[in-house]
């Protein structure tokens, strides 16, 4: 005989208050139907539980034996309950997100701390992709979500701003830009640029490219740089590179940093990407951390403006 949830909640109510009138009232139940329910878990299980006196209820042995199993038991089922009720919000389980270099070392570290503080028992299984891969990598659902630079992705995919990036130049150290701690953009109009071709990284060239014409100036791209290639013509010395921000303290061995001077070039607008047909419960839960974030690095640069004013 496998006893109902019902029957061991009655059966610790019981043991509990030492009062089938008290655990009745607790439970918002007849005290007739509490009894009747203790006297089924003891025929079913062919054991008496409760000794009852005029004055009180005790456990048997083999009651406070049972016991501290049925509040196992009843604990577990509790967290079943909330576990699945969690996950219907996306509050619990798995959710999978690729994303691109540029959101390594920002945009990624601050939406997964984010949700491991708000919902611990979420998930994020996290993979590197190129940014052309992402709308095939959502439709065939081997992501929920994607983190990427801010494109024209096709119409059945969505993208919301959670952070913007600003740039920085990338050269060799033995570059004759390396030395400076400040160069104008324009300057890079004498320079090749080093860039991932557009069907690659297309959101990544197209802020590069914007940036670099903002500067006043087209810019004279490698034509033979091609993914991992990049780094290695930057360390040669063959080009120059603009590089987000995040990215100036992890790149390779032999490249250097130097920041814009200003007016400072329109940023790189990094971009929490997912298809919004039959998504995931945890999207949401996703996309609200990825607003929250944004908002939040929008009042930081808002208290900035307002501070060099002053």
């Amino acid at each position: 005989m496998v006893p109902e949830l019902r029957q061991l909640r009655y059966f610790v109510a019981v043991a509990e208050r030492g009062s089938f009138t008290r655990a009745a009232d607790d439970l918002f139940v007849a005290q007739q139907a509490v009894s009747q329910q203790i006297r089924a878990l003891e025929n079913g299980l062919g054991v008496r539980l409760l000794w009852r006196t005029s004055r009180r209820v005790e456990l048997t042995p083999a009651g406070r034996v049972f016991l501290p199993d049925c509040r196992r038991i009843l604990a577990a089922a509790d967290r079943a309950v909330r576990r699945v009720q969690e996950a219907a919000r996306g509050e619990a389980g798995t959710v999978r997100i690729c994303y691109t270099l540029t959101a390594a070392y920002q945009a990624l570290p601050a939406l997964l701390d984010r949700l491991r503080k708000r919902y611990p028992q979420l998930t994020a299984e996290t993979r590197e992709v190129f940014a052309a891969d992402v709308p095939r990598l959502l439709r065939a659902a081997q992501v929920d979500l994607a983190i990427a630079p801010a494109t024209d992705y096709p119409g059945d995919l969505a993208q919301q701003l959670i952070r913007s990036e600003g740039w920085q130049i990338a050269v060799s150290d033995q570059h004759r830009l390396a030395a400076r701690q400040q160069v104008p953009l324009r300057e890079l109009r004498y320079e090749q640029v080093e860039l991932w071709p557009r069907d690659m990284a297309p959101g990544y060239y197209d802020a590069v490219m914007t940036a670099c014409r903002a500067a006043g100036f087209e810019p004279r791209l490698d034509a033979d740089g091609a993914g991992s290639t990049v780094w290695s013509h930057l360390t040669e010395g063959r080009g120059v590179g603009l590089v987000v921000s995040s990215m100036a303290a992890h790149l390779p061995a032999g490249i250097t940093v130097a920041r814009i001077e200003p007016p400072a070039p329109p940023p790189l607008s990094v971009t929490v990407v997912w298809q919004p047909a039959d998504m995931p419960p945890a999207v949401p839960r996703v996309l609200d951390a990825a607003s929250e974030l944004a908002a939040e690095q929008a009042r930081g640069g808002r208290r900035v403006i307002s501070k060099l004013a002053r």
